[in-house]
Formats: structure tokens, sequence, C-alpha cells
């Protein structure tokens, strides 16, 4: 027995240092080759930007090359991943700290994203038809547009995880606004552009009056989007009022049923953002199963020229109204410009979208421009659709 372990330390200790002097090797192939890198452990969540290492005098001076280079050595580490989950891991179990950028950690587990609370938590009374006031202009040209060339114009109000679930985040920083300003923007704001003549389809009022109808929140707890539920909820809303607009049914609906099951994608979305080996992922979401009223292959709305501006939380209406309500045509428009979504399976098809192909939006027999009600008339991409659709 205690051969076998002498043999055994120094094969041990030779394995081990082997891999240690590899380290060096393996950081500097991912230096050279960095669309080819070889880490250790798993694929970390977020988005890092890139930063270029350009060396100049004035990237020197202004400690820009620096920063870039010092950055990219550390990203080539192989250990990095490996590293960087202990770290998380170590501050997360025993001082309870979120090491992600923007995360709130709220009661029950409960995450959101900092600005949805930022939002929330600084309405003022009044500000429901200062924000209607700003966009009507906008929306009625856009809607003129559409409506004067026989098409379909909708306003997508969609909720926030802030308002409809505030009693898990308020205490958790500085919340001034009063309840009645937090309340009353959405019918404020709803009510004004209705008076002005804006087809609007408040799916924000919708979610937040179906709190408690379900077993499970309309929102998952490690994800600050919709879940499946929610979505279905608001899409069905969603073409009900496109057909109305319509006069007939040009878009099929659907019924749906669901199931529980262990969170994934969008529903788990801000729990991956912590990068911990141990997740908190003790938690179930609503999975969907969408009865169609219609066979697609058979419908005209297949072939229907559909166009959707918005958020993130225009991806599942997105994915909901291509897969189940036979919009094969519809493309997404991320933010206008970031990139275009569609197609099955629902993906990204083209980025950084130019000048030709946002002028695709004038030729859209269903327009349906979304915003969050968090950032309501406060978001660049209306203004780029107006411009689109009012410049020659």
């Amino acid at each position: 027995m205690s051969s076998r372990l002498s043999l055994a330390r120094p094969i041990t200790r030779l394995v081990l240092g082997a891999s240690l002097a590899l380290l060096p090797l393996v950081s500097a192939w991912n230096l050279m080759v960095p669309n080819r890198q070889i880490q250790i452990g798993p694929t970390l969540g977020g988005v890092t930007n890139e930063m270029p290492v350009t060396f100049s005098w004035s990237s020197i001076h202004d400690g820009s090359f620096q920063k870039a280079a010092a950055n990219r050595l550390t990203e080539a580490f192989a250990l990095r991943r490996i590293l960087i989950r202990i770290n998380n891991e170590v501050r997360t179990e025993l001082f309870g700290e979120v090491t992600a950028p923007h995360v709130v950690r709220g009661a029950k587990g409960q995450l959101i994203e900092r600005n949805y609370l930022d939002d929330y938590c600084t309405r003022t009374e009044g500000m429901g038809a200062e924000l209607a006031a700003q966009i009507i202009p906008k929306l009625h040209d856009i809607q003129n547009y559409y409506r004067g060339r026989g098409g379909v114009f909708v306003y997508l109000l969609s909720p926030s995880k802030a308002a409809h679930l505030p009693e898990y985040f308020v205490d958790r920083l500085p919340c001034p606004s009063t309840p009645v300003a937090r309340t009353q923007l959405i019918g404020e704001y709803v009510a004004a552009l209705k008076q002005a003549g804006i087809d609007v389809v408040d799916t924000a009022t919708l979610i937040h009056s179906l709190k408690g109808a379900y077993d499970f929140d309309l929102f998952p707890q490690g994800g600050v989007h919709w879940n499946d539920v929610g979505g279905a909820r608001a899409v069905s809303v969603l073409v009900d009022e496109i057909n109305r607009q319509a006069g007939r049914e040009i878009v099929p609906s659907f019924t749906f049923t669901y199931t529980l099951s262990s969170a994934a994608g969008a529903d788990r979305e801000l729990v991956d953002l912590l990068n911990v080996f141990f997740p908190p992922l003790a938690y179930l979401t609503p999975k969907v199963k969408y009865t169609a009223s219609a066979s697609c292959a058979a419908h005209p709305a297949h072939e229907l020229d559909v166009a959707m501006v918005g958020s993130s939380f225009s991806h599942l209406p997105a994915g909901i109204l291509i897969a189940h309500n036979c919009l094969a045509q519809l493309n997404l428009y991320y933010y206008a410009r970031l990139g275009r979504f569609g197609g099955v399976p629902y993906r990204e098809l083209q980025r950084n979208l130019g000048e030709a192909e946002l002028r695709r939006l004038r030729d859209a027999k269903i327009m349906i421009l979304e915003e969050n009600e968090a950032f309501a008339a406060r978001n660049g991409y209306v203004d780029i659709l107006r411009d689109v659709v009012t410049k020659p």
C-alpha cells in the first residue's frame, strides 16, 4: 500500500507540474489566435465588449492602450472562467453579494435588472400624461402612414417586473416615488394615447391584472422578462386587435395549456449572469403547448408582410406569432437597428441594420411597435421608425 502511494506521489506531481507549465503556452495561444481560444470551465454568462488594442502616443497617454492590453491578457488566461466562478461563489455564499453588474437580488431570491427598479422608484404623479404628450405626435405620424396604405398599426405596451412584483424589491434600494405615482402612470399614459386616437394594446395592465391568477408569477424568479404564459396571454390580445382593425380574421388565433418545469432560456437569464458554480435554480416555470385554430400551410397569414420594432420584450411575442399564428414572414427589428430576427427556428438573421434594410419597414402590412412600460416614450427606436416612414 505504502509503495503504491510512494509511486503515485511523483506521478501526481509530474502531472500537476506539466499542467501548470502548459498554462502559459495555452495563454500565449489564446493571445495569438483569439477566435479559437482554449478555455477551461463552462462558458460565462453575459457579454464582454472587446476593447481594441491600438498602439499610439495618444492611447498611451490617455491609458486606453494599457487598459485594452491588460484586458486582452486577462481574457487569454485559460483558468479565467474557473477563477471568476470561484470568486463569485465565495462572495455570494459567504457575503450575499451579487457580482453581476446591474443585477439586484430581492426577497426570496428574486432577481431584477436595476434599470427597471430605477424607473419604478422615480415615477412622479402626472408623469404618464407628460410622457404621452411627448410620444403622441410620433405615434400619429407612424399610425397614419400604415393606415393610409390600408395596413394595420398596433402600439404594444409590455409590462415591467418591478411594477408587477414590487414587494420583492422596493426595500432593497432608495425608492422615493409614492405608491400613487407608481401605480397611476400606465393608466394615465394609456388613457391619453387612446383619447388621442392611438390604438394601444396595453399588455402591461393585462399582465398586472392577472397577478395571483396562476400558481406562479408571470415573471420568473431568475429572469426579467415575462414567461411563456405571460407571452401567450399578450399575443392573444394582440391578435384580437389586429383582426379587429382588419375587420376580419387575417391572423389565426390559438388556445394553450401549460406544464411546470425547470427554468431554461430566458427564464434563467439573470441567474446565468451570476456566473457561479451552483446557480439558484430551485424554481419552476410554465412551458406552453399551443393548439392553433388553423393550419398555417393553408392559411394566407403565412404570406403577410409583418414587422415588429421593439425591445427585448418583443422576442417572445415575435417567436410565438411566427410559430403559432402563422406569421412566417414576420421580422423583428430589435431596437430598430441592432438586429433583425425571425425565421423558424427563431433567430438573429442580420446585425447592425443600415438605411436600406430599414426602408423595408415602409412596406409592412402589419406594423407592431412595442415599448416596455419602464421606458415608454423614451426609446430612440420610435424616432427611427418615424423617420423611416415620414422621410421621402
